[in-house]
């Protein structure tokens, strides 16, 4: 018997203000920085908030990550602890990642599709939507990362929301 194949789904829930993950049967939840502040302004600085922090089930109330887009140099950022990532964007090339001491190249095409490489082989597919991420078809041990990186493109496309 085969094993079901591995899905992530990241999806902004704007009314309430997070952008729920998918891994399996957990839902990790992302939530603006500026949310968690006090102040009148605070409700609206989240709804332009580029920088979020990641809860997961199994330790609530803990920050399991910082995950933020920098649209200048069109950059995802993800820190977990001690260890940190960014992708790395060229202006007609693919983004580039470095995770576990390898180079991912992510080839995305304008319908949305995009494949995650490791060389020449793809690890993954994914396909952005409307305010929304799935990645899927990958390894086990890259669906922590994976599940990051799906929160930095749903960032990266509510920003780009914003500015468009």
């Amino acid at each position: 018997m085969s094993a079901l194949p591995r899905m992530i789904q990241a999806t902004a829930r704007i009314l309430r203000n997070v952008i729920e993950v998918r891994v399996g049967d957990a839902v990790w939840l992302g939530r603006p920085i500026e949310a968690e502040q006090t102040g009148l302004g605070r409700r609206l600085a989240a709804l332009f908030s580029t920088e979020y922090h990641l809860y997961r089930p199994d330790e609530p109330g803990t920050v399991a990550a910082t995950v933020s887009y920098r649209a200048k140099i069109d950059e995802i950022r993800i820190q977990v602890g001690d260890e940190s990532w960014k992708t790395a964007s060229s202006t007609f090339g693919p983004m580039t990642v470095a995770y576990g001491g390898t180079t991912y190249t992510i080839h995305e095409r304008l319908t949305g599709k995009f494949a995650i490489l490791r060389g020449a082989d793809p690890v993954a597919v994914g396909q952005l939507g409307y305010r929304s991420c799935q990645i899927r078809d990958y390894p086990p041990e890259l669906e922590r990362f994976l599940a990051h990186l799906a929160l930095g493109y749903v960032i990266r496309t509510l920003t780009w929301e914003m500015v468009g």
